[in-house]
């Protein structure tokens, strides 16, 4: 460029653009750059807002999957055994520091592991599946209902004397009996024996109190089973 002319450039016609009209066309320019930029900024900002939220409910969903996994017996989703023991611990703490009664009640179905031998495992699930429904239809929502081991449930009773539990735990034994286990066997009737205890009458801690309610569960069993044992 020549000394003394002027920053010059040409336009879509060919003709040469000088001065501000060169600025104004870098202006326009600058402008169309920097609203494509923004708008890319604020799709990625979008974008990525919805992904967090996604990874978030993935996230709660997963927690609970995860607390469920640990807490809950897949089968008869119910508490599994340690989680029962903790519970058991927690509201036996509480009745001695509030002075309160509780109860506890542990269940076996009567010859089950004949049953399963003749039938096969499925009707042994079937059976837990049918009792976990039948205590959770005859218990509080307060109460505490497991799978204490592989055949055996159990029902922990906050502020609960053991008439109570009793009673309760006959209504259980009753409800079995007169439940099919599945459709293919229905012909088949099943019976529990039920051990119920109670704090501070037969133990003063869950050790103590989970022996002597399966004491007096396998006594009703040894009594012909289908039957309530207290002591």
């Amino acid at each position: 460029m020549p000394k003394g002319k002027g920053r010059e450039s040409k336009d879509k016609s060919g003709e040469k653009m000088e001065g501000w009209a060169l600025a104004r066309d870098s202006k326009f320019t600058d402008m169309l750059v920097e609203m494509r930029v923004s708008r890319q900024k604020f799709k990625e900002t979008k974008q990525q807002a919805m992904l967090d939220k996604t990874r978030e409910v993935l996230s709660d969903e997963k927690l609970d999957e995860i607390e469920k996994m640990t807490l809950i017996d897949t089968l008869t989703e119910l508490y599994n055994p340690r989680t029962f023991l903790k519970k058991l611990e927690y509201e036996l703490r509480r009745a001695k520091r509030y002075k309160r009664p509780l109860s506890l009640l542990i269940m076996s179905v009567d010859k089950l592991g004949e049953l399963g031998q003749l039938h096969g495992q499925l009707f042994i699930d079937d059976t837990l599946k049918a009792a976990a429904n039948i205590i959770r239809g005859a218990i509080r929502d307060v109460d505490v209902p497991a799978r204490c081991d592989n055949n055996m449930l159990g029902v922990v009773f906050p502020e609960t004397y053991s008439s109570r539990a009793i009673v309760v735990g006959e209504r259980i034994r009753e409800k079995i009996k007169g439940v099919p286990i599945n459709d293919e066997l229905r012909h088949i009737r099943v019976t529990a024996s039920i051990g119920v205890v109670s704090f501070p009458t037969h133990a003063r801690n869950e050790h103590d109190l989970m022996a002597k309610a399966l004491e007096f569960m396998e006594r009703a069993e040894h009594e012909g089973g289908d039957k309530v044992y207290n002591g």
